[in-house]
């Protein structure tokens, strides 16, 4: 029986160890009279960071987040006041570097968004008679939207394909009842299986 419970808690633990590490970082303002540039200097027991001229003070979070992966990149992020929320409330995030102190902004995701198990983000929100879903990726310095986006159309008609490429749109109309479901490229719009669309069902 013991050797049962080490055998099942072995696998456990393992995925526990591989997560990324997080530091809350402690925020201070820079002395303006001596930095006329201003800013904020962000620290833990293992660095500490210059971020000038940052849209949030030190109201807001900050944690520092590492990877036991060595090729990925060490990040910052700072997290919207309460004062702050809403629904256009993003998430900054910064790339850091405990050799030089540094932390470059690179981006923001929704600060609504659910992280997923392969460190992306996903976002719901709807907006008119849509709800769409965005999934954002971090890759090295950079934050991409990745494509196609998924859209249920609940109210109203667009102009929707039935391939990636070619063909004429038809004009589908979407309701409560029966929504529409479609990939996203931007310019166009494919259909889809409503199946794909599930997760966004559910908040309506």
């Amino acid at each position: 029986m013991t050797w049962l419970i080490i055998v099942l808690l072995v696998p456990y633990i393992g995925l526990v160890v591989a997560g990324p590490t997080e530091y809350q970082l402690l925020c201070k303002v820079f002395d303006q009279s001596v930095d006329s540039k201003g800013g904020l200097t962000l620290s833990f027991e293992g660095g500490a960071f210059a971020i000038e001229n940052p849209d949030r003070g030190c109201k807001s979070d900050y944690i520092y987040r590492v990877s036991l992966n060595q090729s990925s990149t060490p990040l910052i992020f700072s997290y919207p006041t309460s004062e702050g929320m809403g629904l256009n409330s993003q998430i900054l995030i910064f790339v850091a570097s405990i050799k030089d102190g540094s932390a470059k902004y690179i981006g923001s995701v929704p600060a609504g968004a659910s992280e997923l198990q392969d460190g992306s983000y996903k976002d719901i929100q709807q907006s008119g008679g849509s709800i769409y879903e965005s999934v954002y990726r971090i890759e090295g310095r950079e934050i991409l939207t990745l494509t196609p986006g998924k859209e249920l159309i609940i109210s109203g008609e667009e102009c929707v394909y039935k391939e990636k490429s070619g063909g004429v749109c038809k004009r589908m109309r979407g309701s409560f009842k029966n929504p529409v479901c479609v990939f996203n490229y931007g310019s166009r719009k494919v259909l889809a299986n409503v199946q794909e669309c599930s997760d966004m069902s559910r908040i309506f």
